[in-house]
């Protein structure tokens, strides 16, 4: 809560009680203090009314608020035009608290770009310059680990290039000299150089930032519940205040007087007060029990867009999957002679100094190398223990893999198109169902063994993606890596369809596709390539924990460790806490109806609003403070529904 907020909020409530205890009692003072009071404590709501009035069209809480008290400063009723007031400012108060950090930031993104780039002059030397500084044609040095800075054209040699922020493909990918790399890609093997294709404006990493920031722009945001109630409420109220005020011309013996104080009593009783001040409450209450499990929404109109959720469409990598590479399997192959095919060893057959032999002289070679899945290989074979061998002449072979001498043999170690490409093998046949990179490992020309790396998928990945289905939501996944990998991912987590092969612009052009067919839709992803379509879906979700930074400021809603389970814990307790919001307009509606009956008879007065909405402000603060303690009584059931992924058709 800011501080101007606070100290509108002090003056408000210590004027009214002076009022109210007449400590000031002089009729002009009191008339003077109060308009003073009143311009400080109710200037932005005043203005709000005048623009939805004139600019708008409509009539909203705003200036229900302000047509309200000013009826109460006619009747002279000054602690209840301030209460007034001071009961919307505490309502405003709770939703600025819940939106602080509204996710509409987006210019921070721009943190997002590589500030500095290595620009190699004539003479060899070395000059650090910003993008913005570097032209066409200009070479730049990009050392391992960094950022590509500018798209450009690999000069010589190879390079391993981790995509992950383009196109959430899990595997880096291999680029050859005169390949051009685009910019926001990280290196991750030995320095490069590059010469730059394209400037700063219409780099890669620009215009997905661009791309970003203008499905942020045309998203539309939902409307906060008690503004639309106001759209209709207000004029309905306005005009029986005026009708009311009119009665005399129908009722000839009537006093006008009488009757335009009747309106104007009227008019103050119609001041939805416990609304105001309830419904924001609940949406706050919710908020704090879905904070509880450990996921931040950023402000109450999105628990309205959680509780109606139709459809969530997922990204892959680092949000179903841990974004990490394992082993899965070994295989071990006879093949006595080069000429004859490979045969793989039953599992019961191996023995484990065979087993060790072939993970010694796998990981002896990938030791050499800084590329994630030899680095995955080289851990695991650390966790099994495998005794140490030393590889000698080790040799990178650009585009197929690595070979090198081990205790007097020759060694490669490459994907599969190292046996059919240079050595004129054949693939050996699958050994199991399971799905993922092979690298296989051939000794003196015969292959030795292969093993199988595949992303995990996280713990909480089927329980989470179960409770979705339960709960009525279609579940699409979305993502770069190709298809047999994005089909297995959907069957082994109960995912509705599937699109693989997605780039960044073809992400964001799917989901709105898929969004079109099922109305409101959610889009979870961790990635800066997810950002676009979480800023443009109805309700986008970032992990937090290990999500990059444009995810979570484009994110509507923020898992904070990870665990995909709690997304449907958070839909659940937002329909919960929406579902309490409209119980409490109910009730509040309901008193108000009966009071502004009595009103319009003569026989309530402002004393008698004032009194039911303090009770209904009880009521409905007690109603919602409820949802802080459904986390610890709630329980969730998961039912097995189990279905078949589909390819969605592109």
């Amino acid at each position: 809560m800011s501080w101007q907020l606070k100290a509108r909020l002090a003056v408000g409530l210590i004027t009214m009680v002076l009022l109210l205890t007449h400590v000031i009692a002089d009729p002009v003072a009191r008339l003077v203090v109060t308009l003073a009071v009143y311009v400080l404590v109710a200037y932005p709501v005043l203005i709000s009314a005048c623009k939805d009035l004139f600019i708008r069209h409509r009539m909203s809480e705003q200036f229900l608020m302000a047509v309200a008290t000013f009826g109460a400063l006619g009747l002279q009723d000054y602690p209840e035009a301030l209460a007034v007031m001071v009961f919307y400012l505490i309502g405003d108060a709770f939703e600025e608290y819940a939106s602080q950090r509204s996710h509409n930031e987006i210019a921070s993104l721009v943190k997002l770009k590589p500030s500095k780039v290595r620009v190699i002059n004539p003479d060899g030397t070395e000059t650090i310059k910003k993008p913005r500084q570097v032209k066409i044609g200009d070479r730049i040095r990009v050392l391992a680990g960094e950022s590509v800075g500018l798209d450009g054209t690999l000069v010589e040699g190879s390079a391993s290039i981790d995509m992950s922020a383009l196109n959430g493909e899990s595997e880096p990918a291999l680029f050859t000299a005169g390949q051009e790399i685009p910019s926001g890609v990280i290196n991750m093997g030995s320095v490069i150089e590059l010469i730059v294709t394209k400037d700063s404006k219409n780099s890669s990493i620009t215009r997905l930032l661009n791309l970003i920031e203008d499905a942020a722009a045309n998203k539309s945001r939902p409307e906060a519940l008690i503004t639309r109630f106001a759209v209709y409420y207000t004029p309905i109220v306005v005009g029986c205040a005026v009708l009311l005020a009119l009665v005399p011309l129908v009722l000839p013996n009537e006093d006008f007087a009488n009757w335009i104080t009747r309106a104007l009593v009227f008019l103050v009783v119609s001041c939805p007060c416990a609304l105001v001040l309830s419904v924001p409450l609940s949406f706050f209450g919710g908020l704090g029990a879905i904070s509880k499990t450990g996921v931040m929404v950023k402000g109450s109109v999105h628990i309205e867009s959680l509780s109606k959720l139709k459809a969530m469409a997922f990204d892959k990598t680092g949000t179903i999957t841990k974004g990490r590479f394992s082993v899965i399997e070994e295989t071990l192959f006879n093949q006595p002679d080069a000429n004859v095919a490979a045969v793989p060893v039953a599992k019961d057959a191996v023995t484990s100094e065979q087993r060790l032999d072939l993970l010694g002289k796998l990981a002896a070679l990938e030791a050499k190398t800084t590329h994630p899945i030899g680095v995955a290989i080289v851990n695991y074979c650390t966790e099994q223990c495998v005794p140490t061998l030393e590889a000698t002449e080790v040799t990178e072979i650009t585009g197929y893999g690595i070979e090198g001498q081990i205790n007097g043999h020759h060694v490669m170690v490459g994907k599969g198109r190292l046996l059919t490409e240079k050595l004129g093998m054949e693939l050996p046949a699958a050994t199991s169902d399971l799905v993922g990179t092979e690298v296989y490992v051939v000794e003196d020309h015969k292959l030795l063994g292969r093993v199988l790396l595949a992303d995990e998928i996280k713990d909480t990945a089927r329980s989470m993606f179960d409770e979705l289905q339960r709960l009525g939501i279609k579940t699409y996944m979305i993502t770069g890596d190709k298809d047999r990998v994005a089909a297995d991912i959907a069957s082994r987590c109960n995912i509705s369809a599937y699109y693989a092969e997605q780039l960044p612009s073809d992400k964001l052009s799917t989901f709105q596709k898929i969004k079109s067919n099922n109305g409101v839709t959610g889009y979870v992803g961790d990635g800066i390539n997810d950002a676009p379509t979480l800023a443009a879906s109805d309700v986008g979700v970032a992990m937090g924990q290990f999500g990059s930074a444009s995810a979570v400021e484009a994110a509507d809603v923020v898992v904070m460790n990870d665990d995909l389970t709690k997304i449907p814990t958070a839909i659940e307790l937002a329909k919960r806490t929406f579902d309490l919001a409209k119980q409490n307009m109910i009730l509040v509606i309901g008193v108000k109806v009966l009071i502004l009956a009595l009103g319009a008879l003569g026989y309530a007065n402002i004393w008698l609003a004032i009194l039911g909405d303090v009770g209904l402000c009880v009521i409905a603060v007690l109603n919602a403070m409820r949802p802080l303690y459904w986390v610890k009584t709630k329980s969730l059931t998961v039912k097995d529904v189990s279905i078949t992924p589909a390819k969605a058709e592109a």
